[in-house]
């Protein structure tokens, strides 16, 4: 009903008979509109009316599946990380020495990775001039999220000369790939990591080398892939 004001009475007809409610078609129980289209409804064969049945239902699923597609708005996916911001290496300290390579120093670290996404180390190298490491296990090595897995690092000076008077960068440079990227990531160290390295470095080519200072700031070399 559309209007403004207060619903009057309407007046009486010119002859004073009221007025005869004017015909719709409101289909309600017993209605003569209703029987009719009952009676309709009846005279088709059962077989078109099992037709029509399933037909109806059909349009109406798929009118309910295609409001349902257009109001839902999709979610958006997660990106995955780059291997770097999520894969941590945690250093555990030394370990015995090699009798065969007297000249090679052990370490022992902690990889973790805190994504659902795993991470595969592809390379392991040492971070000075003159040294050379060997991982073991050796890469590619694959940790996955919330499984924590050992590495040991066997680092070797080949060339004392080429080692600088003092280092203020002792790190380990680590090739990482997951889904999103691979890497080149330098791992920085404080603490007991520096000292260690400094204390084989002196064993190995003299008092020339040391550790100097407090580590910098990672480098991160990024490639998408």
């Amino acid at each position: 009903m559309a209007g403004i004001g207060p619903v009057e009475p309407e007046p009486p007809s010119g002859d004073g008979t009221p007025h005869t409610p004017a015909h719709t078609d409101t289909l309600w129980a017993g209605s003569p509109n209703s029987r009719h289209l009952y009676e309709r409804w009846a005279a088709f064969p059962p077989h078109l009316r099992r037709t029509l049945q399933a037909l109806l239902a059909a349009a109406a699923i798929t009118g309910a599946y295609a409001y349902t597609a257009l109001t839902t708005t999709p979610a958006a996916p997660t990106p995955t990380p780059w291997p770097s911001q999520v894969t941590f290496l945690h250093y555990e300290g030394t370990g015995p020495p090699d009798p065969h390579h007297p000249r090679t120093a052990t370490f022992r670290f902690t990889v973790s990775v805190r994504d659902t996404h795993s991470v595969t180390i592809r390379q392991v190298r040492a971070g000075l001039p003159g040294l050379s490491a060997h991982a073991i296990p050796a890469p590619p090595l694959t940790v996955k999220g919330g499984a924590p897995k050992p590495l040991t690092v066997r680092i070797s000076v080949y060339k004392c000369t080429a080692l600088p008077p003092g280092f203020t960068l002792p790190h380990l440079d680590l090739g990482l790939r997951n889904r999103q990227a691979q890497q080149q990531h330098s791992y920085l160290f404080g603490g007991a990591f520096p000292r260690d390295l400094a204390t084989y470095l002196h064993d190995a080519c003299g008092p020339r080398t040391g550790h100097s200072g407090p580590p910098h700031g990672p480098r991160t070399d990024l490639t998408r892939k």
